[in-house]
C-alpha cells in the first residue's frame, strides 16, 4: 500500500485500517501475540483488551513497520546504499512526520542493543577467561597440535608409500613399476595369438 501514516490525521489512520483488514496478506504478518499482550499490559495494564482490538494493535504494528522499513530503504537508496542504516530509520521518521521524541526513542533503542550485543562478547570472551590459561599459551598449545598433526599425517603417508614400495619388491619377476608393467604386457601378448 502506498498511503503515508500521519499520526496527526485520525481519518486517514481509519482508511489504513480498513485497508489492512481488507487485505489477508497483510494479516499473516505481524508481531508474536504474546510479546504484544506483554507491551499492552506494560502501558495499560487496568485496563483489558477486546480480541479485535488486539489484531488491530497487530495490524497497527506491522502496518508502521512497513512504513518505516519503506521510507528508510528509499532514504539509503538515494544514499546510494545496500544496507539500512540507524540514521536512515530516523530520517524516515521525520519524514513520515512522526514527533521527535521518536527518534529519540530509537536512539535509546540502539544503545541498549549495543550495550546488548557488548554484553554477548564479554559472555564468549568470559569463556576463555575461565578456563584459566592465558590466550597466548592456547594459541602456541594450538599450534603445536597442529604440528604434531602434520607430522603425523607425514608419517602415515611415508608408512604406506613404504609399504606399496615392499609389495612392488615382493612380487616375483618384478623390478619397480615398469618391470611389473612389461610382464603385465608379456602375459596379454599370449591372448592374441
Amino acid at each position: 500500500s502506498s498511503l503515508r501514516f500521519s499520526s496527526r490525521d485520525p481519518l486517514r489512520q481509519t482508511q489504513l485500517l480498513v485497508i489492512m483488514a481488507d487485505n489477508p496478506e497483510d494479516n499473516e504478518v505481524g508481531l508474536p501475540q504474546k510479546g504484544l499482550n506483554m507491551i499492552i499490559k506494560d502501558v495499560i495494564p487496568e485496563i483489558r483488551i477486546a480480541n479485535e482490538s488486539r489484531e488491530l494493535f497487530n495490524l497497527c504494528c506491522a502496518e508502521f513497520v512497513r512504513h518505516v522499513a519503506g521510507e528508510a530503504q528509499r532514504i539509503s537508496s538515494t544514499d546510494q546504499r545496500k544496507t539500512i542504516y540507524h540514521e536512515h530509520v530516523k530520517k524516515a521518521l521525520s519524514n513520515l512526520n512522526f514527533p521527535a521524541d521518536y527518534g529519540e526513542a530509537a536512539d535509546s533503542v540502539l544503545d541498549e542493543c549495543k550495550v546488548q550485543a557488548e554484553k554477548k562478547l564479554r559472555r564468549k570472551n568470559s569463556r576463555l577467561d575461565k578456563c584459566g590459561i592465558p590466550e597466548e599459551e592456547l594459541y602456541e598449545i594450538q599450534q603445536k597440535l597442529i604440528e604434531k598433526a602434520r607430522q603425523d599425517q607425514l608419517a602415515a603417508q611415508q608408512a604406506v608409500m613404504a609399504q606399496q614400495m615392499q609389495q612392488q619388491h615382493q612380487q616375483p619377476g618384478t623390478s619397480g613399476v615398469m618391470g611389473g608393467a612389461s610382464a603385465a604386457a608379456d602375459e596379454d601378448d599370449e591372448y592374441d595369438t
